[in-house]
């Protein structure tokens, strides 16, 4: 099993990147450990989960962010409520579909279906999971080129890795194709979302879209070996910033979007960032 998505038409050294790297042996693992017993108890034991190990990591040219148009992917499980439906967090190997969400929306208008997921935060502020105003400052003022007409929302309860690979990210490949994005910023919202949101950078890396992601877990982020992320000390759940604060959020934003502009692998980039006692 060869799980990779060829770069059309690439001139980098990626066409044959697996996603996932050693995907057999990956299955194996999991099948006999973490699904075996989930089938047997009904329990999650997270103790028996094996996460993906990637060695290599895309070698990709970086971007004129002010050339670029951005899409925005967060993995916060944000829906339209009454035109789109809940995402399905009551499934034990999760949902691996997409909502795609007009980038002017109001936030407030929006849901969010939330699987074991530190919520307090963006229920204060969804600057914290979907800095969508900061965003479109960053556009105005020009450090941005333009931005997707929509952002990309997902369920990050996503513990099939090859799920992800065979159908989350086929589906945001298709999305961000169709608005010619170059470039794309991740945002996890938990710790398994950042899993996902590792392989979701590799994927778009070698089809020639530029990606940064920011996370406060840099050892799990690392394990899947995006090529390039910030990394804070902020808590899961307020990955951007700690809630109302602005000047965190612009901070740590501006920061993870100029990671765009390098060759990578850039490696973590560690920033000094804390939640606000």
């Amino acid at each position: 099993m060869n799980i990779h998505i060829p770069n059309a038409g690439s001139s980098y050294s990626n066409t044959d990147m697996e996603i996932l790297e050693k995907p057999l042996e990956w299955l194996r693992s999991f099948q006999d450990g973490w699904l075996d017993h989930l089938e047997k108890t009904g329990q999650k034991d997270w103790k028996r989960y094996t996460y993906p190990q990637n060695r290599l990591t895309p070698n990709a040219r970086g971007v004129n962010l002010s050339h670029t148009r951005l899409l925005l992917i967060s993995s916060v499980g944000a829906f339209y409520p009454g035109s789109q439906k809940p995402f399905s967090i009551d499934q034990p190997l999760g949902d691996y579909t997409i909502r795609q969400i007009p980038i002017t929306v109001n936030p407030d208008q929006l849901s969010f279906s939330l699987h074991n997921f530190q919520d307090q935060y963006i229920r204060q502020d969804s600057q914290v999971l979907l800095p969508l105003r900061h965003l479109q400052n960053l556009r105005d003022e020009g450090l941005i080129g333009s931005l997707s007409p929509v952002f990309i929302s997902f369920s990050g309860y996503q513990p099939h890795a090859i799920r992800v690979v065979k159908e989350l990210i086929p589906a945001i490949l298709k999305t961000a194709r169709e608005y010619k994005a170059t470039a794309a910023l991740i945002i996890p919202a938990s710790d398994l979302c950042i899993q996902s949101a590792g392989l979701v950078a590799r994927a778009l890396e070698v089809n020639n879209i530029t990606t940064t992601l920011t996370t406060w877990n840099a050892e799990m982020a690392e394990k899947t070996a995006p090529p390039r992320m910030t990394a804070t000390k902020l808590p899961a759940g307020s990955p951007i910033g700690m809630p109302y604060d602005s000047a965190q959020q612009r901070r740590v934003l501006v920061e993870t979007l100029k990671l765009l502009e390098m060759d990578a692998p850039t490696g973590t980039i560690h920033l000094n960032e804390t939640a606000s006692l």
